[in-house]
């Protein structure tokens, strides 16, 4: 027997572009529903903590900032992994892997980016 479709949460604002693409505005309150999604969701959350946290580590807004080596905890995953733990967004041995894996490379290519676009602003 096929499952009950789900009811979405409506999004606090929709509109339609010129070209009828429908863009929805949602936040945490209205969030879309489905399988994994709230893992997805967790994981971002976690992703942009992280990333305010690096950026002002690595980045000013003339590019980057000269990093002692010791102190470069994007220079490997177990660095990272252990400076991530030590702001306790580590919640348990599972988030290792995702950490050392997922999230250092995320990391790592946000900050290249940013650095990128800085130096080709001007």
């Amino acid at each position: 027997m096929p499952r009950k479709k789900t009811i979405q949460p409506p999004p606090l604002e929709e509109f339609t572009l010129p070209d009828g693409t429908i863009v929805e505005i949602r936040d945490e309150t209205c969030k879309i529903i489905g399988r994994g999604l709230h893992k997805r969701d967790a994981y971002e959350k976690k992703r942009d903590e992280v990333l305010a946290k690096v950026v002002n580590d690595y980045l000013t807004p003339k590019g980057r900032k000269k990093i002692l080596p010791e102190n470069d905890y994007l220079s490997s995953p177990a660095k990272f992994f252990h400076k991530v733990t030590q702001w306790g967004l580590a919640a348990s041995d599972a988030d290792e892997s995702t950490i050392r894996n997922r999230l250092y490379k995320d990391t790592k290519k946000f900050i290249l980016d940013c650095e990128n676009a800085i130096k080709n602003k001007d």
